[in-house]
């Protein structure tokens, strides 16, 4: 035979077999809300055809199925006669040297476990609470990259940067910096100085900081003889407002004269630092 009991902590039913109640003189633990309970004290006998507590509760609601009727207290004095002939029966239930057979959910009652719900709302606050942060952090080291593409959103960046004590700094992208049509010549009038000339291009699709330019002069064997690092103060005009940087597309020319002193020059490189 079947039995159906109910927990009284959680309300949930639970299909139980003869050897549930056998196993410790229907004792029994709640598998939802793990309270343990004499599964005795709340049992109704169904008919084996009868498998599982969703079945039971929709007999229920049939008024044309009948349920098969049995004594229930002459069964489970059955069972229990044949529990202390049992030789691995131990006596009364008692916490301390036993566990309760744990029955695990097999209804469909939607009642659920307050303290299961309760931990999921915590899971899912914590959760949430996680991701909201690492928004933040990415929003916060990635500011001056998304000032720069994002413009729309910058006067919120340097809202909240004035909170945080930040700043939100022009772009440094070297990868969309670009030096072109550069040229080297003596010049005509002075000994011993060089001019050079060049293209400095942003291709970036927004405004960057100026970058420093790392002229190096070369002898004929291509080897070092003068290393300069020409900041954007010394090739800009002293008008520029170098806080707004290179603009977005912009192309702009650079002139300079370089004393050479004595230095046998034969060549030049030139490369973009910051």
């Amino acid at each position: 035979m079947n039995y159906i009991t109910s927990c009284p902590e959680c309300g949930t039913q639970f299909l139980l077999k003869k050897e549930h109640l056998k196993a410790h003189r229907g004792k029994v633990q709640c598998g939802q809300c793990e309270h343990v309970f004499n599964a005795k004290n709340r049992l109704t006998e169904i008919s084996d055809d009868i498998t599982s507590a969703a079945e039971y509760q929709a007999s229920l609601e049939n008024p044309d199925q009948e349920l098969e009727s049995i004594n229930v207290d002459q069964e489970l004095q059955a069972i229990e006669g044949d529990a202390t002939e049992d030789p691995t029966y131990i006596g009364e239930f008692s916490p301390a040297l036993d566990t309760p057979i744990v029955i695990e959910d097999l209804t469909t009652n939607p009642k659920f476990s307050r303290k299961k719900l309760k931990l999921n709302i915590w899971f899912s606050l914590l959760s949430l609470a996680l991701i909201i942060l690492a928004s933040f952090q990415a929003i916060y080291f990635m500011r001056t990259k998304l000032a720069a593409e994002y413009p729309q959103f910058k006067p919120l960046l340097v809202q909240g940067c004035a909170y945080l004590h930040c700043k939100i700094t022009l772009p440094k992208n070297l990868d969309l910096l670009v030096i072109d049509d550069s040229d080297m010549q003596e010049d005509e009038k002075y000994q011993r100085v060089i001019n050079f000339s060049s293209s400095l291009i942003n291709n970036a699709n927004y405004a960057q900081t100026y970058p420093n330019i790392e002229l190096t002069l070369t002898n004929t064997d291509d080897q070092p003889v003068l290393r300069r690092l020409i900041k954007p103060t010394e090739f800009m005009q002293t008008k520029t407002d170098f806080s707004k940087g290179i603009g977005a597309h912009e192309e702009m020319r650079i002139k300079l004269a370089i004393h050479a002193s004595d230095l046998p020059v034969a060549g030049y490189r030139v490369l973009l630092v910051y």
